[in-house]
């Protein structure tokens, strides 16, 4: 072996032999103490390919629950209970929150509702609520929003109707006091899903439903256009307002309660949901801070018996020329591969059995389909980097040992 300070090329390829030497060894003495190893081995795949289905079922439960919820624009609804003069100046301060995304006012229920009849199919009216839209309305979702005489319908009410985006309605809205009606042709832009709004409805321009309810109070005679139509300074009997994310939905409920605005809001799923997540997080961390503590003391604790075990190999290895900080990476190296093929052996075992649990009926009767075990690529190689950085933490004082042992022990001990 070459002096491993001579200058030029032999310098440095005998430093890699020596780290190849070491890497060497490291392996040979793993496949050596075999039984040892595949106790390591296994003892590392039993702790961590529980913690991995774990988390797995974790990300499956609470992502599927949100999904659920995000998915469904109602979720993040925001309506009040309770009729009341909103003005102007309110419907701005909502509209400037960070945390709303889309906000409409809405008018009595008396004042609210159409018949709507095909052209070709008169006398076979069907009645719809009026809701005014606009641009952003997540209960339309990418359709574009109703303008001038157009309509957006959900899907209950189309369905009733018999009629699909290009056709066109009639809505009539009669005065209450009197036989006076307003008949306008409408052109069908869309139709919302059930899933978004599963009451009969028709979504219109904010004109429009203004429209139909100053002819409803007695204000404009029936051939008023829409444009001759005041939007501003006007007061509504409520609102209806959007959440931008899931976790906006108890502020807001949160908000409006305290300016003595009651409102209907999914918070309680909500806060039930973000409640679990916290659960199980702690959960989580909590078992796997306990099994992963567990695992590195004995791995550690072992590879320091083993190098105890063998000061006179180390001693020898000393003295045919390997420095200390090439005897302190025998058992980092040997925790490290330790790390590594457990982390493997336990993410095979991990997803052999969370596709056993995503087969399961009961799975896709509960979470409509979605896996209940979500375990994906980025979650296996965050467990091997954890396992091979926790086991080489815990070799490192098998290493310091092992860098202490002096050549000279060898000899005596020869």
């Amino acid at each position: 072996m070459l002096d491993p300070g001579a200058d030029g090329a032999g310098g440095k390829v005998v430093v890699r032999s020596r780290v190849g030497l070491v890497v060497y060894l490291s392996l040979r003495d793993l496949l050596h103490e075999k039984r040892l190893t595949i106790c390591s081995i296994a003892a590392l795949a039993a702790v961590l390919a529980p913690l991995i289905l774990l988390f797995g079922l974790k990300n499956g439960l609470i992502e599927g629950l949100r999904a659920d919820l995000v998915e469904n624009p109602r979720t993040r609804t925001i309506v009040n209970s309770a009729n009341r003069a909103f003005d102007d100046a309110f419907f701005e301060r909502l509209t400037a929150r960070p945390d709303v995304v889309f906000v409409a006012p809405r008018l009595r229920t008396l004042n609210s509702e159409a018949r709507f009849d095909r052209p070709d199919r008169p006398g076979q009216a069907r009645r719809g609520e009026l809701l005014a839209s606009g641009s952003g309305d997540p209960l339309l979702g990418p359709l574009p929003p109703p303008n001038g005489l157009e309509v957006v319908l959900s899907e209950p009410l189309a369905a009733r109707l018999g009629v699909s985006a290009g056709m066109n309605l009639v809505m009539r809205v009669a005065r209450a006091r009197d036989t006076e009606v307003i008949a306008l042709r409408l052109a069908v832009g869309g139709v919302v899903p059930r899933a978004s709004f599963a009451r009969d409805a028709a979504f219109v321009a904010l004109p429009l439903m203004l429209l139909v309810d100053d002819f409803v109070d007695g204000k404009i005679p029936p051939d008023t256009k829409i444009s001759d139509v005041a939007v501003r300074g006007r007061t509504y009997a409520g609102f209806r307002a959007h959440a931008r994310r899931l976790e906006d939905v108890p502020v807001l409920d949160s908000a409006l309660r305290q300016q003595d605005v009651d409102v209907e809001t999914h918070a309680a799923e909500v806060l039930g949901l973000l409640g679990l997540e916290r659960s199980l997080n702690l959960l989580f961390v909590l078992l796997a801070t306990l099994g992963a503590a567990g695992f590195l003391v004995s791995l550690g604790v072992g590879l320091y018996a083993n190098v105890e075990r063998k000061q006179r190999e180390l001693s020898l290895l000393r003295l045919i020329g390997l420095v200390k900080r090439n005897v302190m990476l025998l058992p980092i190296l040997q925790a490290a591969a330790v790390g590594l093929i457990g982390a493997a052996v336990a993410a095979v075992t991990a997803i052999f059995g969370s596709s056993v649990l995503n087969r399961l009926p009961l799975v896709d009767q509960t979470q409509n389909a979605r896996p209940i075990c979500l375990v994906e690529p980025w979650h296996l190689a965050a467990a091997a980097a954890i396992s091979i950085a926790g086991a080489v933490l815990a070799a490192a004082f098998a290493g310091r040992r092992a860098a202490a042992i002096m050549p000279a022990e060898g000899l005596a001990n020869a």
